[in-house]
Formats: structure tokens, sequence, C-alpha cells
């Protein structure tokens, strides 16, 4: 069973390794151009970046070569999804894709490992990073698409997959379904007004000759700005949240806004200038940090939660749809998809140490105590519900037929793939480095 890595999806991959500061180890960054296809290039320093990638996400692959051969199959089909009329993405899809993925991402790392691993310094620079990534994506999943039309496999498919690829297919680990209810501290209106307060005093010594910039990197809580001295350049309608455009976009030039809330916290916000659509803004962001007193109210409510539950007042997915602040589960009942299988199975050795021990002695049905936990940057407070448990096994057709049926479709789809390229590559300008002369390549890129 011989079947590829997406080069794409491993690009996302590197935010889900737990390694995170793997972008500082692979040496000094090379910008030669090893490889062209049709109007596509590819860097020595992305090969190398992303092999890395590849290996930490836990990709096998042999060598180099092989790793370039699947980037050139991306590449061509990239090249090949701009130039042709049936292939569009749309902008506002995927800045909602961007703007879904971001927000994951800043409930797994910190703003700052992301910017070191992006090379940038802001969050709107991570974003349009992100931009060209997720589009690139699209319009080769569009164009694959239409090169896969029609590929399905029938039960009688997976069935000879699985007699064929029986000894390479993989042991299954222990995996685990879950579902979780995590809501925020709520912040009491005292608390609230303290920060109010503490910006007022900062608007006002900034009006009494300080400096904006200056107080920035003394008091905002925002990694992405701080060190700017609060400062977003070039920024339109629409790349931040609703509340700060509404105030940030009606400002004069120099005027200071009163503190304004949104869900990241408390901020004050200075129009630095006005460039036609486009502003320069300035702000300072308080986040909230939750008091012993306003973890102990969410936990107390939790705990209720947890016990109504338990009484059968309510479900587990009435109970998430009604308090989880997770938007993403809340509407299917809490239940948790694993971003790099989409399927809702979790190898339960590879969960987060706080769900491994939340875990620990419950049993199917089971509901764990109420635990701290990050989400979006913020404190949480969280309960882990564990919906299955899959003993660990080799893969069979009894109890992995949706895993193997995903098998069969991909090497089905990678087939049909493949004769495309065949197909269309003498028909596609490529130029590959003299470092990649001698690879031995799954297809002809040196046209020998």
């Amino acid at each position: 069973m011989k079947m590829k890595f997406n080069v794409n999806k491993i690009i996302f991959a590197l935010l889900f390794v737990s390694q995170l500061g793997f972008a500082q180890s692979s040496g000094t960054k090379i910008d030669g151009v090893e490889a062209v296809i049709g109007n596509e290039i590819i860097l020595q320093s992305d090969i190398d970046r992303d092999f890395e990638i590849a290996k930490q996400s836990g990709q096998s692959f042999p060598d180099k070569c092989s790793f370039l051969n699947n980037i050139l199959v991306q590449k061509m089909v990239l090249n090949q999804a701009k130039n042709d009329t049936l292939v569009s993405v749309s902008d506002d899809r995927i800045k909602a894709r961007v703007n879904g993925i971001l927000e994951d991402f800043r409930s797994r790392a910190t703003d700052e490992q992301l910017f070191q691993m992006y090379g940038v310094k802001t969050i709107p620079e991570l974003q349009n990073e992100l931009e060209i990534i997720v589009k690139e994506n699209a319009l080769i999943e569009s164009k694959k698409g239409l090169i896969e039309d029609g590929v399905d496999a029938s039960p009688e498919d997976v069935k000879n997959f699985f007699e064929k690829n029986k000894s390479e297919l993989p042991r299954i680990n222990e995996e685990v379904e879950l579902a979780h209810i995590i809501i925020y501290p709520e912040i009491t209106e005292e608390h609230k007004q303290q920060i109010i307060d503490s910006l007022q005093q900062i608007k006002k010594e900034i009006e009494q000759g300080g400096s904006f910039a200056t107080k920035a990197k003394l008091f905002s809580d925002d990694p992405g700005s701080a060190n700017e001295g609060g400062l977003y350049k070039n920024i339109r309608r629409g790349k931040f949240v609703p509340e700060f455009d509404a105030v940030a976009f009606n400002l004069e030039e120099g005027q200071i806004s009163d503190p304004v809330e949104t869900e990241f916290g408390f901020h004050i916000i200075q129009l630095d200038k006005r460039l036609g659509q486009a502003i320069d803004v300035r702000h300072i962001l308080i986040t909230p940090k939750p008091t012993e007193a306003e973890i102990a109210a969410a936990k107390e409510k939790l705990n209720k939660i947890k016990e109504d539950i338990k009484l059968g007042k309510l479900t587990f997915k009435e109970a998430a749809y009604q308090n989880s602040v997770d938007k993403y589960t809340r509407f299917n009942g809490g239940v948790l998809t694993n971003p790099q299988t989409g399927e809702d199975r979790f190898e339960r050795s590879g969960l987060p140490y706080n769900q491994i021990y939340a875990l620990a002695g419950l049993k199917k049905g089971d509901i764990s105590d109420v635990f701290e936990s990050d989400y979006r940057n913020k404190k949480v407070l969280s309960i882990l519900q564990l919906k299955d448990v899959i003993p660990a096994h080799q893969i069979d057709l009894s109890t992995d037929y949706t895993r193997l049926k995903n098998y069969t479709l991909q090497q089905k789809k990678q087939e049909k793939l493949y004769k495309w390229i065949r197909e269309n590559l003498d028909k596609t300008y490529v130029k590959i480095g003299k470092d990649y002369q001698n690879c031995n390549f799954d297809f002809n890129w040196l046209k020998k």
C-alpha cells in the first residue's frame, strides 16, 4: 500500500505538532530555486521547512527526493488550477476559513509561537500568510475534485483493498471518542470596572502628553502589536471583530476611544492615520485574568451542570448546546473531531496531559471532574464525557470499515490523479535544480 502525503495539509499540521519550537532548528535558510513547474517556484527553504514539518507530523518518506516529488505533484495541480476557468474559490469563504483556522491555532499555541513559526510579527500578517496557504490549498482541492470526479469505493473495493494490503495496514492504538463542555469564568462587574478605570487612567496620561506607543509596550496584552506600540497598519473593515471596527473606523486621526469591550477583553483605540478605505490604528488591550473567586464560581456552575446530567435533568448534548462556549462543537453535543484525521477518534496517548489525567479511571459514558484548560488563549473550565473506548487492535473490516473505505478511496483517487499527471506532464514546463538531478522520481520530472 503506497499512499503519498498531501504537502499542503502537512503545512497545516505544523500547528498540531507538540514540538512547537522546531522552526528554529533547521539551520540557515537557503533561498535558492530548486524547481519550477509551470509558473510555480519551489525554493530550497520551502523544501527544508516542509520536510521538517512532515517528519514532526508523523509522515514517512525515504529522502528529500521523494518529498520533492510530492511537492511537485501539488504544484502541478496548483499551476493547472490557476489556469482552469472551471476552478474558482470564494474570497469570502477563504477569509471565513482562515478566521476559523486562526481561532483553532490560537487555542493550541500562543501568538508568540505562531509568529515564530510563520516569521511574522502581527496577527494581520499571520492572516495574510494563512490566506495564501488556504487559497492555494482550496485551488488544489478544487482541481483535484475535477480530476477525481466519479471515484467511489464499493464494499467489494474496500474488501479487496483490505485483503491485498492486510500485512501493511497499521495497528491501531487505543482510541477514545470524546465530548466536552467548556465555560469561561464569568468576570464580575466590579472586576470589569477596575479594568475600565485602568484604561481610562492610561488614556488620561496619554492625553496629557504621554506616548500611546510606550503605554502599549508597557501594558497591552496583545502579543501581536504590543512590541510595535500597539500599531496595526493598513487595516480594512472586517479584519477585526465588529465591536473594534465600529469604534476604530469612526475615530478622527489622533483621537483615542473610551474603553471598548470585545471577546478578547477591553481596549482603548487610537486612529493613527486614515488611508482611504484603510486605516493605521493603535490599541491597548487588557485581557481580564479570572480571580480565584471567579474560577471557583465557574467550577461550581460546571459541577452543577454535571450533576444535572447525572440526575437525568438534561443530556450531555443538551448541556453542551446550552452552556458550552466552543461554537465548533456545541451544536453537535460537544463531540470533538480529530483535526488530523477528520474522525471522532483520538489516540489516548496523544491527548493533552490535562485530558489524559481527567479521563483516568473513567468508563464509557462517564463524565470527568471539572478541570482547568485554555481555549483561544483564555482560561476555561472543562468537563469531558468518555463516549467510547476502542481498544488497541489490528485494523479490521468489522471494526474499522469507515477508515478502510477512506484508505481505499484515497488510493483510487491517487491512481486517477497520477494518471492525469502522466498524461499532462509533457505539456507542462518543468525545471529541476542540479541538487536533485540524480533523484529517482515517480514521474519523469527530469524529462529524460
